[in-house]
């Protein structure tokens, strides 16, 4: 099994579904394999640690988070380069991740969620007799 049957994007409409800011972005993502387990990082530039959430459920791992807005509290705002909103993706994980074994950190703008393989699916070295 190759790793797009392990862990897949769900379609942008899933990936924002129940979300309610005027701005939402489908953040940046990479996957990476490891021996013993999948990395997804994730880009979100902007967002805090207490605004971004991460649930799984029924084979599936959501990721939302609010970027929020830097702007002062006082003036008009003239001209936005800077979006603000929110940041909302999904991933489908297949049978190979081991869903009670999940770790996650939020370092410099970027969620990195480690997914563990199920102990079938690690690669292991097998004694020639």
């Amino acid at each position: 099994m190759n790793t797009r049957e392990i862990v897949t994007q769900k379609g942008q409409s899933d990936a924002l579904a129940g979300t309610t800011p005027v701005y939402t972005r489908v953040p940046a993502a990479d996957i990476y394999e490891t021996g013993d387990a999948f990395l997804v990082m994730l880009d979100l530039p902007g967002a805090r640690k207490e605004t971004v959430s991460l649930t799984l459920e029924e084979g599936e791992l959501r990721v939302k988070a609010d970027q929020g807005t830097s702007a002062p509290e006082e003036g008009t705002l003239l001209f936005r380069d800077v979006p603000s909103g929110a940041y909302a993706r999904a991933f489908t994980l297949g049978e190979g991740i081991d869903l009670a074994n999940v770790d996650a950190k939020f370092e410099n703008g970027v969620l990195t969620v480690k997914l563990f393989k199920n102990e079938a699916r690690k690669p292991r070295e097998i004694a020639i007799h």
